[in-house]
């Protein structure tokens, strides 16, 4: 009985701990996120490497790299430590930040970088 009783309070225990694996919706938000901060970026070198931005397209791309950005700064918002494939919300914040600001899409790069200050 006591054994049962320990192995129960040590599972409890895990789930609280930091490190944990992301919820599965968190996980599907993040999925999402990155994903369109992504394609955001890959439109965004395909319609440069014909000139310059344009108007609508390049609205369009922003949008895009926006709403992924704010998919991670909202669950980064709940929970900063949980791990999503591998990595802390955290460190895929800064991968995002880095992947925005080399494709050089500054709003997006500034929802993150926002989220980032406000747990820090």
């Amino acid at each position: 009985m006591l054994v049962a009783s320990l192995a129960l309070a040590g599972g409890t225990a895990g789930c609280a701990q930091p490190g944990t694996q992301v919820p599965g919706p968190q996980a599907a938000k993040l999925g999402v996120g990155t994903s369109d901060i992504s394609v955001a970026c890959g439109y965004l070198e395909e319609l440069t490497a014909f000139g310059p931005r344009q108007g609508k397209a390049f609205a369009s791309i922003q949008a895009m790299a926006q709403t992924g950005a704010q998919k991670l700064a909202d669950v980064y918002a709940k929970d900063q430590t949980d791990i999503y494939q591998g990595d802390s919300i955290g460190a895929l914040l800064g991968d995002s930040i880095s992947l925005l600001h080399d494709c050089g899409l500054t709003g997006p790069e500034r929802i993150l970088e926002r989220a980032l200050r406000a747990h820090a």
